[in-house]
């Protein structure tokens, strides 16, 4: 070890802790899984600008420096380098977002916005506009990386187009999208304008993504897989497709490369690895729920320690689920996918009891988890609303993944003979989320409970419960997995009435399976 750091690292000063300042990296970093971001200096404003006293606003040159060109000086995410001399400005809210394409100018004082275009400027001060944000961390890093800010800037434009869009009802704002990608584009119509910059700063990304993984040992890792976040971000945004796929297996190689290099190289992009990580395993396993393929690579494989990552992320993920419940429901799609596959093959020798004991164990390890205590560990305490929110939030996540589970071997067994009623399950689910209205923070997190009590229901009351409260949901976001949402739904009783009505007919009355069903249809639906 060499001579100890004159100060504490980065990660130590931001959090308050005292720092063993350890020389590369610092030790209390290691061993909480952070990537420790060092003892220098973090970025570098070219053109200096005073943020408090008698010169606030007002810009002077740095002796002996250069201007910055406002595309940028790097187009790849390069490793990041800690030497790099820097000061940092704090955010001064350069551009206030007050609504859907209305902003108001303020005195631009954080150096960021100085040198970008106008449309850079709206998108990403849309991006920075929320603390429960964690890419505001990436927003000032625009300016050096092109790649960040097209990504950035894509997501933004792109969300902006769909809160211009968003009505009442979620089946007109998808039709009015679609009627957009079919004839051309009104550049006069503030929708359409966004909507024409989401896909081109789209495509620049792309590009710069293309070319930058053409070697990735020389690339800044932790930044590309930041990046591929982004453009799930915008698939989840546009209605239907399923582009998603592609980017989530992309980012999970990308991470399971990651967990390879040794020593990690430091990366400004590192304090939202976790967030990252966890998003991207989290939308990997609820896009296959819905999937039927004869292979599932198994993310909980990935090189390093993926549970103390999720785990981690746990406090800050908007979906909310506990990492124990996504593991859980991992094995549950396997189960399913061996079901659904032996079945189509007509498989002689299957065995059902042990499908039947793998399904059991698997109720059982859902049912033994402790909600509360989960919670808990989050809040740290049980006065909070939020506390609550969140107990009622995971016991709505438990009772929709034991549906799942007594629905991936439906046909072998049916849910009675794996001692569950369904119905009771989805009342459940219903009663639980009554407790999560549309001004909780949590409310986002509900969307696949929702889904999954729609799905089973043939309680007309308890199918109009979910539609009415996914379409809440849009008023608030409108989001393009919400509408897949309420239309594979829609698609899922279609299916069940049509195959009732015929097995009524011929004097059947045993209920097809909605899950094997939707797999059937072999599409890739992302429900998040």
């Amino acid at each position: 070890m060499g001579t100890p750091a004159s100060k504490a690292c980065h990660n130590c000063r931001r959090r308050r802790l005292k720092c063993d300042r350890a020389v590369p990296s610092c030790a209390k970093c290691f061993h909480t899984g952070q990537e420790c971001l060092g003892y220098g200096k973090l970025f570098l404003w070219n053109q200096g600008v005073a943020s408090r006293g008698k010169m606030m606003g007002k810009t002077f040159p740095v002796p002996g420096s250069e201007s910055v060109s406002g595309s940028g000086s790097k187009s790849l995410p390069e490793p990041y380098d800690q030497k790099k001399e820097a000061t940092t400005v704090p955010s001064q809210d350069a551009l206030v977002y007050t609504g859907p394409g209305f902003f108001l100018s303020g005195p631009l004082l954080d150096p960021l916005y100085q040198s970008l275009d106008e449309s850079s400027r709206r998108y990403l001060s849309h991006s920075d506009a929320t603390n429960a944000n964690p890419f505001r961390r990436l927003v000032p890093l625009c300016r050096d990386y092109p790649i960040l800010r097209h990504a950035i800037n894509a997501a933004g434009a792109l969300h902006i187009s769909c809160l211009h869009r968003r009505t009442g009802d979620p089946c007109d704002a998808d039709r009015s999208v679609q009627r957009r990608h079919t004839f051309a584009l009104d550049p006069t119509d503030p929708s359409s304008r966004a909507l024409i910059d989401a896909l081109s700063a789209k495509q620049r990304a792309l590009a710069l993504l293309r070319q930058a993984l053409e070697d990735v040992s020389t690339i800044d890792v932790d930044l590309s897989i930041a990046v591929v976040h982004l453009f799930i971000i915008f698939e989840l945004l546009s209605p239907g497709g399923d582009e998603w796929r592609a980017h989530v297996q992309g980012a999970l190689r990308l991470i399971s490369y990651l967990q390879t290099l040794t020593p990690r190289r430091a990366s400004p992009a590192a304090l939202i690895r976790d967030t990252v990580t966890s998003d991207c395993l989290t939308w990997y396993i609820l896009g296959s729920t819905l999937t039927k393929t004869t292979t599932l690579s198994d993310p909980f494989l990935l090189s390093g320690d993926i549970f103390a990552s999720l785990t981690r992320a746990e406090t800050t993920s908007y979906i909310s689920l506990p990492t124990t419940l996504l593991h859980i429901l991992f094995r549950a799609c396997e189960l399913s996918n061996l079901v659904s596959v032996s079945t189509m093959l007509n498989d002689p020798n299957i065995d059902y009891s042990g499908i039947l004991s793998q399904a059991h164990t698997l109720l059982q390890m859902t049912k033994s988890f402790d909600a509360h205590a989960w919670a808990f560990s989050l809040e740290r305490s049980f006065d909070s609303s939020r506390t609550l929110s969140r107990i009622h939030t995971a016991l709505a996540h438990q009772n929709a993944l034991s549906t799942y589970i007594c629905r991936s071997v439906d046909v072998i067994a049916s849910p009675v003979a794996l001692g569950e009623n369904t119905e009771t399950l989805v009342t459940n689910i219903i009663t639980h989320l009554s407790f999560v209205g549309s001004t909780d923070p949590i409310f986002v997190a509900t969307t696949w409970p929702t889904f999954i009590a729609g799905a089973e229901t043939d309680n007309p009351i308890y199918r109009r419960w979910a539609v009415d409260r996914l379409s809440e949901f849009w008023s608030l976001m409108p989001w393009g997995y919400v509408r897949t949402a309420i239309e594979v739904m829609e698609t899922t009783w279609r299916l069940r009435d049509e195959a009732g009505a015929r097995g009524r007919a011929g004097g059947v009355l045993k209920r097809e399976s909605w899950l094997q069903q939707l797999k059937e249809l072999e599409k890739y639906w992302l429900i998040a």
